[in-house]
């Protein structure tokens, strides 16, 4: 596992990253830049905000503004390139995702993802080369890829009640991974958003899809695994460093998100 969206360099001339990578893993989350993703081999289970469906290859999806997204694997190898821009690279023509919002976030007809995969690898190609012209051409293909999107998907008024509240959802993940190794409750949490436990909990689950207790052991056991793969640190004293109570505790939550035990993953089985 590798956290991908955490504190973003952008250049202040090209506000942009795209990569290729395997096999990707990550918790939902939620960020102000657009985030679009090509799914050159495999498949795997991506989800935005309400829904979450199986992409496989040449298969496209859409992550506005603020929107909620995660990706968990289908049990298969899976190649995706990701391109994540922030919306004012569009300039004066940005009208997306400000404006409006596509009917759906997958695209899945070949015949409308082609060009737009072969653009995406035409981008992350122009990116490795850092030839005098690069910045404007890949702009101008990252222009050309968005005004492409807009004629594949229908595009629907922006909603604003369930824009602001996933922007509060943000406040709320951004919080939890900042204090996901101290001790996190859910009458703590929701104290600390002015929200009622009940409240609270209902509007967590029908957002994410799961549970607030479940998503904190997530990116709990998110870090210890970076920590179990890149450290000789011990499992009990990684366990407790990222917020869980008891080694016993740790035990039971890793193999029941993971269907194997932490020292597996220490010997790479």
């Amino acid at each position: 596992m590798k956290f991908f969206y955490q504190n973003w360099q952008f250049d202040s001339e090209l506000p942009m990253t795209i990569f290729s990578t395997n096999n990707i893993r990550y918790h939902a989350h939620c960020h102000p830049e657009v985030e679009l993703i090509y799914v050159v081999s495999g498949s795997l289970f991506v989800g935005v905000n309400e829904d979450k469906r199986l992409v496989s290859g040449g298969q496209f999806v859409v992550c506005g503004s603020n929107d909620i997204h995660y990706y968990e694997n289908s049990g298969t190898d899976s190649n995706v390139i990701i391109l994540i821009f922030k919306p004012d690279l569009l300039g004066a023509l940005r009208v997306w995702p400000s404006e409006f919002q596509f009917s759906s976030p997958y695209l899945t007809d070949s015949q409308k993802t082609q060009p737009l995969g072969d653009l995406m690898i035409s981008i992350l190609e122009e990116s490795t080369k850092a030839k005098p012209g690069s910045g404007l051409i890949i702009r101008g293909m990252i222009l050309q890829l968005c005004g492409s999107l807009q004629r594949c998907i229908p595009s629907l008024p922006k909603d604003k009640e369930p824009h602001e509240q996933r922007a509060r959802m943000q406040k709320i993940l951004s919080y939890i991974e900042g204090n996901c190794c101290s001790e996190i409750t859910l009458d703590s949490i929701s104290r600390h958003f002015n929200m009622d436990p009940h409240h609270f909990s209902r509007t967590f689950k029908s957002t994410l899809g799961i549970s607030f207790k479940t998503y904190l052991n997530t990116v709990r056991i998110s870090l210890t695994e970076i920590q179990l793969e890149t450290t000789d640190a011990s499992i009990t004293d990684i366990a407790l460093d990222c917020g869980f109570t008891s080694i016993r505790t740790f035990n039971r939550v890793y193999k029941s998100l993971k269907g194997r035990t932490p020292s597996d993953l220490r010997k790479g089985d």
